[in-house]
């Protein structure tokens, strides 16, 4: 499997067979913009809001050429990105035993993803 990082940091991965190692981001970042769509009032009178990824023209094009460039890579990107993209870039899912770790200690799987 190929697995193409879209965040701009190394991604610690960890296989099956428990063995580690890191996917360096490819130079090329997903990201999304975020907007607010209105939700109502709390009964406190705060304003609540639902806030919802979305894609734009440059990530999309970005995105439309390493998938052309890589048919069946798994390309993976942030929480954010996989829900502008959703199907098309996945986010990560921490390996048993990493799920509450501080970042530089994090591992994720590579054989089971977050999809929108």
């Amino acid at each position: 499997m190929t697995i193409i990082n879209v965040t701009p940091h190394s991604i610690r991965m960890q296989n099956a067979a428990g063995e580690v190692y890191e996917v360096p981001p490819c130079g090329t970042p997903i990201n999304a913009k975020a907007m607010e769509v209105a939700e109502g009032k709390h009964r406190s009178g705060a304003e609540l809001v639902k806030v919802v990824f979305t894609a734009d023209t440059a990530n999309t094009e970005a995105l439309n050429k390493l998938e052309m460039e890589n048919p069946d890579a798994v390309i993976v990107g942030s929480m954010f990105a996989a829900q502008a993209f959703p199907g098309r870039v996945v986010a990560m899912i921490a390996a048993a035993g990493f799920e509450r770790v501080p970042p530089d200690q994090k591992r994720m799987r590579d054989d089971k993803f977050t999809t929108f």
